[in-house]
């Protein structure tokens, strides 16, 4: 029995959608906390982007002020990413400190010869080094579309700054029972993902002025 064109076309879309999605999908467990925390603070940032310009004199930008709701929904997920006590760090070793100032290349390569392939330790060390990275790579793509007149390197300050911050207060949160480990690898994971972001960016503005520069070619 052969199947259906429309049908093998449909099978192989959704195949295609899977594979894409499927790296991602280790972190589905942050979209929840991100949509509560986003329902509490996307209304009161809406209304007080109202109140403001309707007191300014100035004309918004619809763009300007959509990347702006976009920079404001992304500060929720990553407030839910990093902040929330959650228990999936407990698949770290108990014998490790709260917190780690050394830079070790094996934790962000997740080469360690004590990681063997297919242990959950790392499948964790995994987990954690691609979402520092992703996490990150908005930060660095919305910032220079945001605020035009930041330089590169202010913006990988101001990313290094806001990494710094969270892992301090993921080790002052383990006071109150949270198992999360404050990691300077993290925050350079996070720096990286940033740089990404803003390199995509400089290429993307660099590509379009080109094309703004180029001259026409002339009709004979």
């Amino acid at each position: 029995m052969q199947v259906p064109l429309c049908v093998a076309d449909d099978k192989r879309s959704a195949d295609m959608l899977r594979y894409l999605l499927y790296p991602f999908l280790a972190y589905r467990s942050v979209l929840h906390p991100t949509l509560i925390l986003s329902l509490i603070v996307v209304p009161c940032w809406l209304a007080l982007r109202l109140y403001r310009l309707r007191s300014s004199a100035h004309r918004p930008s619809l763009g300007h002020e959509f990347l702006l709701l976009a920079f404001v929904v992304y500060l929720c997920g990553l407030a839910a990413a990093t902040l929330d006590p959650n228990d999936r760090a407990r698949m770290r070793t108990p014998a490790m400190p709260g917190i780690e100032l050394r830079p070790k290349l094996a934790t962000l390569t997740c080469s360690s010869p004590q990681l063997p392939n297919g242990s959950n330790a790392r499948f964790f060390c995994l987990y954690n080094a691609k979402g520092n990275v992703l996490l990150f790579f908005p930060l660095g793509v919305l910032i220079p579309l945001i605020w035009r007149r930041l330089r590169f390197w202010n913006v990988v300050l101001i990313a290094s700054a806001v990494s710094l911050s969270i892992e301090t207060l993921q080790y002052v949160s383990t006071v109150w029972g949270s198992y999360r480990l404050a990691d300077i690898n993290d925050v350079i994971l996070n720096t990286l993902g940033a740089c990404v972001g803003l390199i995509v960016v400089s290429v993307l503005r660099s590509i379009a002025g080109m094309r703004v520069r180029s001259p026409l070619p002339r009709q004979g």
